[in-house]
């Protein structure tokens, strides 16, 4: 009798994790401490090491002023998209494989560090927007105020097909890449050509496209608009409109936006 209450905790207690597991764990966060780490890095970097910083921030900024740099030959193109791949294409389907291991866990009863990383309520978020749209929302989420790592940890943690998900995800970060780099490229042609006034009013231009642009894919994640997705940690039939309004509302208020900062190369 003493032994069946010891057999229902160890049915009950979550299986070890594997040494693969771990190491997509610690990829995972490291894909956040990176670029944080890097910030400081920025102003002594960006005229001589462009490359390292792009590697270690690929962010719009940094890319937005290689394509400024690379007008100039300060850096190659191809330089510049072998650092971006790193941190924006490979560590972002590393929290596709995350969500993949994890399974319901990421939505449901994940570890503390691992729910400021990836919270539930906006991992069910980017579920919803799977469900209604299909995976080629990928591409188009690579502007939207939801990162790509969230994205992807929610489609590993539901049912969609990971070959297409990841395909679409790679052509979003190839396109997000051309767009970005290809608007620094033009920039520095017109500061060549126009001189700073023009180029700032390019810059100001290119920010209403980016925000015009993110708002098309912002309206695609209006909670309000999506169906339930019936998934087994939904309860579907519990009637509780007031509290998924307050979800709803939450998950909006709660999705980070994409930084819109023009490079200081650029003035």
């Amino acid at each position: 009798m003493t032994d069946v209450p010891a057999a229902a905790m160890a049915a009950a207690a979550p299986a070890p994790r594997s040494a693969l597991h771990r190491a997509v764990l610690v990829l995972a966060a490291l894909r956040y401490v990176i670029p944080i780490a890097a910030i400081p890095l920025i102003p002594a970097w960006q005229a001589d090491h462009l490359g390292w910083l792009l590697l270690l921030r690929p962010g719009k900024e940094i890319v937005l002023l290689a394509g400024f740099r690379a007008r100039q030959g300060d850096i190659g193109l191809d330089v510049a998209f072998l650092a971006y791949l790193p941190l924006m294409v490979v560590a972002v389907w590393v929290f596709f494989a995350l969500g993949r291991m994890e399974g319901t866990r990421l939505t449901e009863s994940p570890p503390a560090w691992l729910e400021r990383l990836a919270p539930p309520h906006v991992l069910r978020a980017g579920q919803r927007v799977l469900a209604k749209r299909g995976e080629w929302i990928a591409a188009a989420g690579r502007l939207a105020a939801l990162p790509p790592t969230i994205l992807a940890a929610a489609a590993g943690s539901s049912d969609v097909r990971a070959g297409r998900y990841l395909v679409a995800d790679f052509v979003g970060a190839v396109g997000a890449f051309a767009m970005t780099i290809g608007a620094g490229w033009l920039l520095g042609d017109a500061y060549e050509r126009a001189g700073k006034w023009i180029t700032a009013l390019g810059v100001v231009l290119l920010l209403v496209m980016y925000r015009l642009a993110a708002s098309w894919v912002e309206a695609e994640l209006d909670l309000d608009e999506l169906d339930p997705l019936p998934h087994p940690h939904i309860d579907v039939h519990h009637d509780g409109g007031d509290d998924q309004a307050d979800d709803d509302q939450a998950d909006a208020e709660s999705a980070p936006s994409l930084p819109d900062q023009p490079p200081s190369a650029a003035q």
